[in-house]
């Protein structure tokens, strides 16, 4: 059984609710039951699933986006 994963990062380049669908669906090819929390202002990604944390990240970076670590 796959372990819960707490992953936030800052996508700088997330600007407009058509980027944190993208960000959505991309996480959700890693996990279909993930949560995302994304906030505009702050840039900042928050998600809660299976699966690792690495999955998550180059999900979000296949979709076009750049991601940092927290």
């Amino acid at each position: 059984m796959a372990s819960e994963t707490k992953l936030e990062v800052s996508v700088p380049d997330m600007d407009c609710s058509s980027c944190v669908r993208a960000i959505t669906s991309a996480v959700h090819e890693v996990d279909p039951q993930a949560t995302v929390a994304a906030d505009l202002q702050s840039k900042k990604v928050v998600i809660g699933g299976n699966g690792a944390a690495e999955r998550f990240v180059e999900a979000i970076r296949g979709a076009g986006f750049s991601v940092a670590a927290q």
